[in-house]
């Protein structure tokens, strides 16, 4: 584990830093379960950190729990899509797989896309875009009705200019968080997706632990759910787990370059 991310702990709250020490020394004992308690339990507190979700992912694959290991994974890559640690986990676990779907490919190039396009800063340039865009027409109004210097003219188009790339970077960072918060891990060992959202619906196929797919739709305890390959069925809520559940992606970030446990 790292030594500047226990450092970022102990700033932020000295009982934090004490039970991220108590995680790293229970992995490095074989203690996984504790291990695991631990790092859970800094998630609940609201800590999200690439080191942390990479170690609770190793955690999880020592138990064997590869849906839940490829979930954690996966959040550290929404955090830093570029983590080569989480990716090369990701990548091993995913070829243990009993799925082998036709279409993985493609559903690589989105899966990477949404983990680039997510982290834009899109919040940001909402607001620059909303200042920029009535800039610039006012200060074409004024050059072109009041014969205002000519810096005017230039001033707007460079506000255009900053508005056009205001709106990309808000689409892009909409469209990318929009494909991330549809994905979803099968955690369940193995479950049949039905046609409807009822146990008594008719099964139409079998998915394993550790699939990722895309959640489409949700009701009464169900959530129906598409294959990269272009199947869709209907499973029970709780046999996936969210990537990126409602409320995690905005909780406080402890980053920094660090090096995750010995696996």
């Amino acid at each position: 584990m790292t030594l500047l991310l226990a450092a970022l702990l102990a700033a932020a709250e000295p009982a934090g830093a004490q039970l991220f020490a108590d995680a790293n020394a229970a992995y490095l004992s074989g203690d996984v379960s504790r291990a695991i308690a631990a790092y859970e339990a800094l998630v609940s507190e609201g800590v999200a950190s690439t080191e942390l979700e990479t170690n609770l992912g190793a955690a999880y694959l020592r138990q064997g729990k590869r849906g839940l290991a490829v979930v954690h994974f996966e959040r550290a890559l929404f955090l830093e899509p570029g983590d080569d640690d989480a990716g090369a986990d990701l990548a091993e676990v995913r070829r243990g797989n009993v799925d082998r779907l036709e279409g993985d490919a493609e559903e690589g190039g989105a899966e990477t896309m949404a983990r680039l396009l997510a982290p834009l800063p899109g919040t940001g340039a909402a607001a620059i875009l909303a200042v920029l865009w009535p800039a610039a027409w006012i200060l074409l109004g004024l050059r072109l009705l009041r014969g205002s210097p000519r810096w005017a003219a230039l001033a707007a188009a460079g506000c255009f200019g900053g508005a056009l790339l205001s709106a990309l970077l808000t689409f892009g960072a909409a469209a990318g968080r929009g494909m991330a918060m549809r994905r979803a891990v099968v955690v369940a060992q193995a479950v049949p997706a039905r046609e409807g959202p009822a146990e008594k619906s008719l099964s139409r196929f079998e998915i394993h632990e550790g699939t990722t797919v895309r959640v489409d739709d949700e009701e009464a305890g169900f959530r129906r759910i598409k294959l990269a390959n272009g199947l869709t069925g209907w499973v029970p809520a709780g046999s996936v787990e969210l990537v990126v559940p409602p409320g995690w992606a905005g909780r406080p970030l402890l980053t920094g370059s660090a090096r995750e446990v010995q696996r």
